[in-house]
């Protein structure tokens, strides 16, 4: 296994907080098992990143090494909080380990809840989804962590509506979901 492999499976031996549909603890798992066919509902966050005048929104491209989705495109960061740590300290760690970015104001602007299963890994995603919202400068240096992130763009409203109507295999299963919310926190922009 290679060094940059190492960080993505040492994480799947993390515990996450298992929920029930109204986001209510119910137990935990481990990432893996709470992955495993058929899935089981577990909280998890996904950070959206937009320009301050919110007309551009930050895109990577999992990295191949992902064990679930690897190189579709996403929002700029996902991620599960340990059981019982604020999901805004959470999403603020993954920021800074994927995008090398700190400092950055999150807000909760919604919860996205889905299951869908990755075809190639055969794990499954069943995520009480917190969608976090925060701003980022377009020219702000991003340094990814290559074991997480293949690319970044910057995409604006026309853009991201294209790219959710292409081939499915492009996206994870997610995006779409994840950014309904920002159409309302961020203006008719951002309606499709």
């Amino acid at each position: 296994m290679s060094p940059s492999q190492r960080p993505v499976l040492d994480r799947e031996h993390r515990l996450v907080e298992l929920v029930d549909p109204a986001g209510r603890r119910t137990g935990t798992a481990t990432v893996a098992q709470a992955h495993t066919a058929p899935g089981r509902l577990h909280r998890a966050f996904s950070v959206l990143l937009v320009t301050p005048d919110r007309q551009r929104l930050l895109l990577q491209q999992r990295a191949p090494a992902k064990t679930r989705f690897p190189l579709r495109w996403a929002n700029a960061c996902c991620g599960h909080p340990a059981p019982g740590q604020p999901v805004a300290a959470a999403a603020a760690r993954r920021l800074a380990e994927e995008l090398r970015v700190t400092g950055v104001a999150l807000a909760e602007i919604g919860v996205y809840r889905y299951r869908a299963a990755d075809p190639d890994s055969g794990g499954v995603e069943h995520e009480y989804d917190h969608v976090l919202l925060g701003q980022l400068p377009a020219e702000q240096p991003l340094a990814p962590d290559p074991a997480e992130v293949a690319t970044l763009r910057w995409v604006d409203p026309a853009e991201l509506s294209d790219l959710l109507a292409g081939p499915p295999g492009a996206y994870a299963p997610w995006l779409a979901g994840v950014v309904a919310p920002l159409a309302i926190a961020a203006g008719p922009d951002w309606q499709r």
